[in-house]
């Protein structure tokens, strides 16, 4: 996995919707960034952007190439994740995800981070939000 991204940072990435959308996906088979785009019904270009940050954290693989309809040779791409897990116990919130084999975990106590306790509810997108 990345050693620039942390476990939090990850889960982050995997909660956006597009990003968890194409882990979920890729899950069960490959698949390229057009038939991403076409199944999200997002543009290509932003597909790419989240395969290319997902890659980069460690949480989706490359895994072959395949013929596109157009005849051209394209990446497909899987899901890495094998699993992932976010706990609060005692005052300390812990975030592991198991990506290739490998472990990735985070834990911090909740009385250190006053601003992961303050969330708020973004009426437009019907979504918890950080806030501030």
């Amino acid at each position: 996995m990345s050693s620039r991204m942390d476990a939090f940072d990850m889960f982050k990435l995997m909660l956006d919707e597009h990003s968890s959308q194409i882990l979920e996906l890729t899950g069960s088979r490959a698949m390229n960034a057009v038939e991403l785009s076409e199944a999200l019904g997002i543009p290509v270009a932003a597909c790419y952007r989240r395969i290319r940050a997902l890659k980069e954290a460690g949480i989706l693989r490359e895994d072959g190439r395949s013929v596109s309809v157009g005849g051209k040779l394209v990446a497909t791409y899987r899901s890495a994740v094998d699993s992932a897990e976010v706990m609060l116990e005692d005052g300390r919130l812990m975030v592991r995800i198991v990506a290739n084999g490998q472990n990735s975990a985070n834990e911090v106590m909740l009385s250190d981070e006053p601003t992961m306790l303050h969330w708020q509810v973004d009426k437009s997108k019907k979504k918890l939000q950080p806030d501030g």
